[in-house]
């Protein structure tokens, strides 16, 4: 799957290079530096590098704070040539039920967070495919399976290995436009001031924002 994405991301890059040249002059906005193997490292060896070159002890941390991809980012940049990351291996109990463990190194998931110029664009991993894995997985959650039995179905009958990512394509665009801030990169964005009141039959107060 992060081969599938730095593939996409790839063809992505080369694309905007061929068709959008103007368009990023005039944003002055740079395309990213993207290698054909993107540098990778397990969330342990991600805060381990942390505590040894800023000295903030995060190692017990199941995730990544904001400041720590920001670094994070940093370091790819000035070590590797690379404008992304990946972070993999997150904790069993920071990811979802249906998340699958790597059996080589238990408590430790086969998932991913791919980080792009300071910020995690996407989230990604393989899933249990046996039923008596994912049942597992529910209980393990403190859940009831019999409250996912719809979707326990497709389990009993035979799921193949699968798994997959989820990309932030207004962060994406953001990053590569180099924009102050995501709402820019998203058509309707919604905030405290940008809330739809139509769906209600009311109109807006305030029809200037």
């Amino acid at each position: 799957m992060m081969v599938l994405e730095t593939r996409l991301l790839r063809y992505i890059n080369e694309h905007l290079k061929e068709t959008c040249a103007k368009e990023f002059a005039l944003l002055k906005a740079k395309l990213p530096t993207l290698p054909n193997e993107i540098p990778s490292m397990k969330l342990r060896e991600a805060q381990e590098l942390i505590f040894k070159e800023t000295g903030a002890d995060k190692r017990k941390e199941p995730d990544l704070e904001p400041e720590d991809e920001r670094f994070l980012c940093e370091w790819a940049k000035r070590e590797k040539n690379s404008d992304f990351v990946f972070v993999t291996h997150y904790p069993v109990t920071k990811r979802p039920m249906y998340t699958f463990e790597d059996p080589d190194d238990i408590g430790y998931t086969k998932s991913f967070d791919l980080l792009f110029r300071g910020i995690e664009i996407t989230t990604g991993g393989q899933r249990w495919h046996k039923y008596e894995d994912i049942v597992a997985g529910i209980k393990e959650k403190g859940l009831d399976p019999e409250k996912f039995s719809f979707y326990l179905q497709t389990f009993k009958y035979g799921m193949p290995p699968h798994g997959g990512w989820g990309m932030g394509l207004e962060r994406l665009t953001q990053k590569f436009l180099n924009l102050a801030n995501v709402k820019e990169a998203s058509l309707f964005p919604r905030d405290i001031n940008r809330i739809d009141t139509l769906l209600h039959g009311k109109e807006p107060n305030d029809t200037k924002k």
